[in-house]
């Protein structure tokens, strides 16, 4: 069994059930795919696929329209490929960075709905490949694309047998393909299912890329595995009008929905009264939160801003996974209030246990050596929604995904290169591996330098910092690149008021004095499709001089 088997079945026992909602603007008409009209589309460009190329082949998919991406998913999985998933570069990178990725993977054909793609030539090993305008498909007459989805034959598929490719943001020139099988799919999506107690009777409103592993997995797939309704807005229309989530959650009675901190603090801070007026939420059980550090702040601002309008906070769901293990490790015990740690000096939010068979431990990551409670240390995975490694990587592959414990003689272990700890069972995620800082023999966590900068005041953005180390000729020099609130940028603000109070709140705080402050534009700072900061990328721009500072630091 695997989706593209519950697609058919699906399709079969309820061809005019409704499978997606697409919305767009603020009316919310949108515009829905039934199980039928699912299978007929996605089976009819299936057939298109097999005829000219080989199972297995991978397929670029780029589109705009999520719907037209949800018949293009299917279709790749329906016909044998391996779809290769990705956002539309912006214009500038365009060309450059699609050609990056078809020739990493190696792909034979693309599936487009953008008019840009038009005039774009991609080719692999200076051979062109297939192009497949998704347009042309869905443009054909019902009977047509019935009579086509009638002779679709579907290939033999077996639990091994690829998905997809899940690559990593790529933006430093360096994209890894995390290779995501049948099983791997059907194994996560069981887990979700049952750590979030999702169900026939569920709704699922998702308000990220579908091309990233949070928004594909948990957006599109679950609600295909569980049976139930899933809703779509624009994660460009949720940044400018976060008032239409909870509009959307209120009028269609969604009960799972979430993202990454980020847009919780967005709701919360940006929403006024009257825009969601009527609102009710009472029927939000999980409000799922990942993908990059989740401040107890945030869920407790939003709990406390909008619980006149039903929203519950046992109904805050913290949970930690990522690409290279499908997506979901570890989650929230259901209805609970979500916990909070401050055993080792800072705040830091349960990310919750482990469902089936999926084991976790923190390890030291030098000696291999499992690690007790409240040490910190690696994060380590093992279990069957672990993906089968990077595409065409095999060392890299070996390291990261076949690590073994001291003393073992093979390993099954996934390093995820974040950092934490254990804590009554429940995982504390403390941060990247790569990013911490070690200033006078002591070792930091950036995020919580970011966040005390940011309390400093009222000018910097939330989410919007990154603190990171650089050589110099006297030694390590710590930096921290702020973003301001937009507001700020036409106050013409005091520069060296707003350094004072960075420099004081970080000294007092941290004992840390900071070399450099780089103050840049909202939504200046680099980061990942799911919004996390991308400190190593950061640092890199910094040495480079390609930061755009606003004023220099005083």
């Amino acid at each position: 069994m695997n989706l593209c088997d519950i697609l058919r079945q699906r399709a079969t026992a309820a061809p005019d059930a409704t499978a997606y909602r697409f919305f767009q603007g603020a009316d919310f008409n949108c515009d829905s795919l039934s199980y039928g009209q699912l299978w007929r589309q996605a089976a009819a460009l299936a057939l298109r696929f097999q005829q000219a190329h080989a199972a297995h082949t991978r397929l670029l998919i780029v589109c705009k329209s999520q719907k037209n991406f949800t018949v293009a998913f299917f279709a790749s999985l329906l016909a044998g490929m391996i779809a290769v998933p990705t956002a539309l570069p912006r214009r500038q990178a365009f060309a450059a960075r699609l050609q990056l990725l078809a020739h990493d993977a190696q792909v034979g054909a693309v599936v487009f709905d953008a008019d840009e793609m038009q005039s774009c030539a991609l080719e692999v090993d200076g051979l062109p490949i297939g192009r497949y305008d998704v347009r042309d498909r869905l443009d054909d007459s019902a009977a047509a694309t019935a009579e086509a989805a009638a002779r679709f034959v579907a290939p033999a598929l077996n639990g091994a047998s690829v998905a997809f490719l899940q690559y990593t943001s790529g933006s430093t020139g360096d994209p890894k393909g995390v290779v995501v099988s049948h099983d791997n799919l059907m194994h996560n999506s069981a887990l979700i299912q049952e750590a979030m107690q999702i169900t026939s009777a569920s709704s699922v409103l998702t308000a990220l890329p579908m091309f990233h592993d949070m928004g594909l997995v948990g957006g599109l797939l679950q609600p295909m595995y569980a049976g139930c309704i899933g809703h779509w807005m624009t994660p460009a229309e949720f940044v400018q009008y976060p008032e239409r989530w909870l509009q959307l959650m209120s009028r269609f009675r969604i009960t799972t929905s979430g993202g990454p901190n980020f847009m919780y603090s967005l709701a919360a801070r940006s929403i006024e009264a009257g825009q969601i007026e009527g609102v009710d939420l009472s029927a939000w059980r999980t409000a799922f939160c990942g993908a990059e550090p989740i401040r107890a702040a945030t869920f407790a601002h939003f709990s406390e801003r909008f619980a006149a309008h039903g929203f519950s906070a046992r109904a805050f769901y913290p949970c930690y996974g990522m690409a290279e293990s499908t997506l979901f490790i570890t989650g929230k015990k259901p209805d609970v209030l979500p916990s909070v740690c401050t055993a080792l000096g800072s705040d830091v939010v349960s990310c919750g246990v482990s469902f089936g068979d999926t084991t976790v431990k923190i390890v030291d990551p030098d000696s291999a050596t499992a690690l007790p409670e409240l040490a910190v240390g690696e994060i380590w995975v093992s279990g069957r929604s672990v993906a089968q490694g990077y595409w065409r990587r095999a060392e890299l592959t070996g390291e990261r995904f076949q690590a073994a414990l001291a003393g073992q003689e093979q390993g099954a272990y996934l390093r995820t290169g974040d950092l934490g700890y254990l804590k009554d069972g429940e995982l504390h995620v403390t941060g990247r591996l790569k990013d911490l800082i070690i200033a006078y023999g002591k070792k930091y966590a950036p995020q919580d330098i970011e966040e005390e900068a940011e309390r400093s005041h009222a000018a910097l953005r939330e989410s919007g910092g990154a603190a990171f180390s650089v050589s110099g000729k006297d030694g390590e020099a710590l930096v921290l690149v702020c973003e301001l609130e937009r507001e700020w940028l036409r106050r013409q603000p005091e520069w060296s008021q707003i350094c004072a109070a960075v420099r004081k709140a970080v000294r007092e705080a941290h004992g840390l004095v900071l070399d450099d402050i780089v103050f840049i534009k909202p939504g200046a700072l680099p980061r990942t499709s799911s919004g996390k900061v991308m400190r190593s990328q950061c640092r890199s721009d910094y040495l480079s001089g390609s930061l755009a500072r606003l004023a220099q630091a005083a």
